[in-house]
């Protein structure tokens, strides 16, 4: 008999939202992403660590069936030296996991340090599965850094992953194009809302009520939505999250957005406060350049809420029916209006984002996925269709 799998990801800035924190520190889509993943690959039979940076909290401590494991502080250590004492916690941790597979998702440093921690666990080496995040994981993250060293670090730990996962073909072939490195495409996931006797979308506030949330960053154009705020003074527009630094377009476009009469600056909502959020919107709006598969998409998605987005990911909202894309604020406009003024058409759109969400992200579906892919890596089960490619 089988047995089953440890699988220890590293999401070093899960830790808020693993243990349920008021206000996490982090909230973006990969430690989004990577707690729901752990969270289900529990109820997938796995044995589940989490490595998590040290906020003070105990070394180990269990959470929902995830053994959840403290590696390195955010601060101290000598600059220029401390990523030697990063590199050799964050090893101390995985070695405390034991794990069999060791999964991190996004561009930087920790990929090369996961990648290299496996041959430094035990005896053998364990296998390593890197997730795309983002566009940005085949085309910026190649040079950042002085000297380009922190996509050197990158592109070291992924040439070195035993399996790579893309969430769209786009960064399949993007990734392919790139370093020639093959992927595989497999959906991440998104918790679904809470069941709530709470009526839905109330009053007519709400129903005019345009949701966009994400980091104030000049990718995300939150000046676009400012703009597509003056044009269409019937919305109310509610803007959810907060800048990661002061950068001079980050202060810019938030002074100017407290101008403008009809948008509202919520800030950071902590995670179980979002099931309100989304209860009381009535359509998520996009406005960035560029992403990898917005978790907010999916968020939204399980809420029946249409998207207005100048970003579609593998043209999935166009196929689907999920919205609308727009590729300038006009565009969006128009789309805000057409499905505020049609009933109809946006009963169709929210009944299509529902099915689409439960068929291919609810959490079950993804956790299911990545399990099948853990047992071929272990041998464990012959490939099929789900999870036959391998770098």
């Amino acid at each position: 008999m089988n047995r089953s799998p440890k699988i220890c990801i590293v999401g070093l800035k899960c830790c808020d939202l693993i243990t349920g924190a008021k206000v996490p520190r982090f909230i973006g889509g990969i430690e989004t992403q990577l707690t729901v993943l752990a969270k289900g690959l529990v109820d997938e039979g796995c044995d589940v660590s989490l490595i998590v940076y040290d906020h003070g909290q105990r070394p180990e401590e269990i959470v929902d069936g995830v053994k959840v494991l403290k590696a390195y502080g955010l601060s101290g250590g000598i600059r220029g030296l401390r990523w030697i004492d990063r590199a050799k916690s964050l090893w101390a941790a995985m070695r405390r996991a034991d794990a069999d597979i060791y999964l991190q998702m996004g561009a930087g440093v920790e990929t090369g340090l996961v990648g290299l921690g496996c041959n430094r666990v035990g005896t053998s080496r364990r296998h390593f599965i890197y997730c795309l995040a983002s566009d940005l994981d085949y085309s910026d993250m190649l040079s950042r850094g002085r000297l380009g060293w922190e996509g050197k670090a990158y592109l070291w730990g992924l040439r070195r992953a035993d399996l790579v996962v893309a969430q769209t073909e786009r960064q399949r072939q993007g990734l392919q194009k790139a370093v020639g490195v093959n992927a595989l495409v497999m959906p991440m996931a998104a918790a679904a809302h809470p069941v709530s006797t709470a009526p839905a979308r109330n009053g007519e506030h709400n129903f005019r009520r345009v949701l966009w949330i994400g980091r104030p960053s000049k990718e995300k154009r939150l000046d676009w939505l400012l703009e597509l705020a003056r044009r269409c003074p019937e919305f109310q527009f509610q803007v959810i999250g907060t800048a990661n630094s002061n950068t001079e377009y980050e202060t810019r476009v938030l002074g100017e957005a407290r101008q403008v009469p009809n948008v509202e600056l919520v800030g950071r909502v902590a995670g179980q406060d979002m099931h309100a959020v989304y209860q009381n919107g009535r359509i998520l709006c996009n406005t960035s350049i560029r992403e990898g598969f917005p978790t907010t998409f999916l968020e939204a998605w399980s809420y029946g809420l249409p998207v207005v987005t100048t970003f579609d990911p593998d043209d999935i909202v166009a196929r689907n029916g999920l919205g609308r894309v727009s590729c300038t604020v006009n565009d969006q406009a128009n789309a805000l209006r057409e499905l505020h003024a049609d009933p109809e058409v946006y009963g169709r759109i929210s009944q299509a984002a529902k099915s689409y969400y439960n068929e291919n992200h609810a959490i079950s579906a993804v956790s299911r996925r990545f399990r099948l892919a853990f047992d071929v890596m272990l041998g464990q089960r012959q490939p099929v269709n789900e999870c036959a490619v391998y770098v």
